[in-house]
């Protein structure tokens, strides 16, 4: 009698988006790949790159690899989003790392939430020091815009909208239609996080540190570039078109986000056009952006003055 096969559903999908990342994809794979990893699979999206990422892949047989043209990172994203299988979609840049026993720690973790929090550690690459300041202490559970506003403006020492302190239920994905901006390769984190948190009924947060993440310089995030702040200006306004016509919910924290994203504008030297100064107007919704906003509309040079001001008295 043939022996009967048993299916192992698919509780986890990590999806790593790869461009010229042959300098640490091995070690970010290794400390996945060293762990029990039953139920779940590992999507590498391997976003044109033009080092040794490819050769470096074939490597690894238990990846799925995904060749494509460079698109950037929110559309590599996407494509893994396409092909996975699990139950929850975990991201991981190709860069950092999961902690020992990390996959097993999430994995218990999944009942059905729309997405599962959980803290992440810093990991200083230039002198390979790890610091961990948990932002989560307590398990709770609540629906996702709650989550938002009373999170989203806490200073931690790592950015809330960071999309790998998080795992997403595949299902509430797909269902909400939650993908990223194709091309968008800055701010990409902050529109898709928002726009997952408006749409989650519930979010469990668990105060177990699954995620390493790896602060180098050279990173997106800390390149000045005139088309990356293109981008950022693009999801700011993506963010406005979503949340201005809204009018049964709370837009008190997405408001002083955008307020504060027009005063680092200004402060920087950038000429506001009249739409937008009328929407800033709008989301000057605590006394202070108020102040600031009349402040520079009276003469942006006052606000860049208050602003250097501010910052030598730091």
């Amino acid at each position: 009698m043939a022996e009967a096969i048993v299916s192992i559903p698919m509780k986890l999908s990590i999806i790593i988006p790869a461009y010229n990342a042959e300098a640490y994809l091995p070690q970010c794979l290794d400390s996945i790949l060293a762990q029990e990893r039953q139920g779940c699979e590992v999507i590498v999206v391997d976003d044109g790159s033009t080092d040794g990422t490819a050769a470096l892949l074939e490597r690894y047989p238990d990846v799925k690899v995904i060749h494509q043209e460079n698109h950037g990172m929110s559309t590599a994203r996407n494509r893994g989003l396409d092909e996975a299988r699990g139950e929850y979609i975990l991201f991981v840049d190709s860069d950092d790392l999961l902690t020992d026993g990390a996959l097993a720690t999430l994995v218990v973790e999944f009942s059905g939430e729309d997405i599962i929090a959980f803290n992440a550690r810093k990991l200083h690459d230039a002198t390979g020091e790890q610091t961990y300041h948990p932002t989560i202490r307590e398990p709770e559970t609540t629906d996702g815009w709650s989550y938002f506003c009373h999170h989203r403006l806490e200073a931690t020492d790592i950015h809330f909208v960071c999309i790998w302190q998080r795992a997403y239920r595949r299902r509430f994905l797909v269902d909400n239609n939650l993908r990223f901006a194709d091309g968008l390769r800055r701010a990409e984190d902050d529109l898709f996080t928002t726009q997952a948190m408006l749409y989650a009924k519930s979010v469990k947060t668990i105060a177990n540190c699954p995620y390493t993440y790896r602060v180098r310089q050279g990173s997106i995030t800390r390149t000045a570039d005139p088309s990356l702040e293109a981008d950022s200006r693009l999801a700011h306004r993506m963010l406005e078109e979503l949340f201005q016509p809204m009018e049964d919910i709370d837009k008190r924290a997405i408001y002083q986000v955008l307020a504060s994203n027009y005063i680092a504008r200004i402060a920087k030297g950038d000429t506001l056009t009249s739409d937008e100064w009328h929407r800033f107007r709008q989301e000057c919704v605590t006394p202070r952006h108020r102040r600031l906003y009349r402040l520079a509309h009276l003469h942006p040079a006052l606000l860049q003055l208050y602003s250097k001001l501010c910052s030598s008295l730091r």
